[in-house]
């Protein structure tokens, strides 16, 4: 049988759209540190889904939701000066 490129295409559509944000794993974030830089942080996690100013410095954030199982997470760091200042503690049970 042969797929045709609009079949495989329309295929590869319905994969990726039950997926939105940026994919990161839990155990990647663990690896954040306070005084890390912002390319540390990009290097370890990816480039973030949104970053936003605030008074206070940036929040960087990554957010991944899974449309077909519902399941979804985020984290962000706030920085200062392009070095991370605060990170969330993130329970060992959230794999």
């Amino acid at each position: 049988m042969r797929i045709t490129g609009f079949a495989a295409a329309a295929c590869l559509v319905l994969a990726l759209s039950g997926c939105a944000g940026t994919s990161f794993s839990y155990d990647d974030a663990r690896k954040v540190e306070v005084g890390m830089t912002e390319e540390q942080v990009t290097k370890i996690m990816g480039p973030p889904y949104s970053v936003v100013s605030r008074a206070d410095g940036q929040m960087w954030i990554w957010s991944h939701a899974n449309g077909m199982t519902g399941a979804s997470r985020v984290i962000s760091f706030r920085l200062v000066n392009g070095k991370v200042v605060e990170v969330p503690t993130i329970p060992t049970s959230f794999k």
